[in-house]
């Protein structure tokens, strides 16, 4: 077979019914040859008029036949049940704040250079650290330097923030790794010497030695005392502070929690609970209306039952005679046939029953 530029060998297909021939690239014969076959090239201008032959006319090809074989024999095959099912897709771990993903939370605010708003931002800040701690802005103490820088524009911070960033930005060019701790510590301790209020305890003791309790408030008292002690820096355990504690209550709320509880109590924290229980006790005579033991200061009803019965026509309390000195009650016994007359001694009948019968 010639293909218009080599001869090739044919090999006849026998399993095949009908002829079929074939042929394979290692069956091209080479133009040397012994079987007198030659070759030209189709350039070769002494051939022109062979040329059109070289190409084989454009045919529609035959269709391929597909010989049949005789049908396996499966009966010495067994049979395997299967489950076709597609692959289980890959564990999607779930989205952490590392990488590039979004902090959560509330960001601080902007800290504008004000010093009585320092300690604020840096509690914000704190706060936003613990929500997103397992975030690399926040495990990385350089990232972290950087993203507190961010939250920090005004007038008064600016040029302080610019050379915190060049100081950092020098700290990573030579060679301190960005996972040292100390550049958090120092850029923080720089904060605050540069930053703090430096009236903020002087202000804090001011207050403090101004703080009363309002009516029957006794829970905003203890709040206001413990945020001031704070912000002065001082100790709960200090006998001072107990004092200033004791000193903003309420009198009669102090003379109810020494008149009932024995021991008197000796720490801030014991004051602090006693005081809400026996300040609860008085709302709930309040809303009860038993509150008030006389009217204007005068004798209470029992007093007065006493005083009837023995006679006592115009008697006060120890608060009256106290505000009247120079009063002289005048006694009249019920009975003119006793022995009282004018010998009888006003006294205070404050506890005891009366007995109607």
């Amino acid at each position: 077979m010639h293909t218009g530029n080599s001869w090739f060998h044919l090999h006849r297909q026998e399993e095949f019914a009908e002829d079929a021939w074939m042929t394979r690239l290692s069956d091209q014969i080479n133009n040397n040859n012994d079987f007198g076959l030659g070759h030209w090239s189709e350039t070769d201008t002494q051939y022109s008029d062979t040329r059109p032959m070289m190409h084989v006319p454009v045919t529609t090809p035959e269709p391929f036949h597909i010989a049949a074989t005789a049908p396996m024999d499966t009966s010495s095959f067994k049979y395997i049940g299967a489950t076709m099912s597609a692959p289980a897709p890959p564990p999607v771990n779930p989205p952490s704040n590392g990488g590039s993903h979004a902090l959560s939370g509330v960001p601080p605010p902007i800290f504008n250079g004000d010093c009585d708003k320092s300690e604020l931002f840096l509690d914000k800040f704190t706060s936003y650290e613990i929500i997103n701690g397992d975030s690399k802005q926040f495990t990385t103490p350089f990232l972290k330097v950087a993203l507190c820088l961010s939250y920090m524009n005004g007038p008064k911070i600016d040029s302080w923030a610019r050379h915190r960033r060049l100081w950092l930005k020098a700290q990573k060019d030579a060679g301190v790794s960005i996972m040292d701790r100390s550049l958090w510590d120092n850029f923080k301790a720089d904060f605050c010497r540069a930053y703090a209020d430096q009236d903020a305890k002087l202000m804090a003791y001011q207050k403090l030695n101004e703080l009363r309790m309002h009516g029957s408030d006794i829970d905003s008292y203890v709040a206001e005392f413990d945020r001031l002690i704070d912000e002065a820096g001082y100790s709960r355990s200090n006998i001072g502070v107990l004092q200033k504690f004791k000193e903003g209550l309420q009198p009669s709320l102090i003379r109810e929690v020494l008149t009932h509880v024995v021991p008197a109590p000796t720490t801030l924290a014991t004051w602090k609970q006693k005081a809400r229980e026996w300040q609860t006790v008085y709302k709930e005579l309040k809303n009860a209306r038993l509150h008030q033991k006389s009217h204007g200061g005068g004798p209470t009803p029992t007093q007065q039952k006493w005083a009837q019965k023995l006679g006592l026509h115009n008697y006060q309390t120890p608060a009256q005679r106290a505000a009247n000195p120079v009063f002289r009650p005048q006694y009249s016994p019920a009975s003119q046939n006793s022995n009282w007359h004018n010998q009888v001694v006003p006294m205070d009948v404050d506890t005891g029953q009366l007995d109607d019968s």
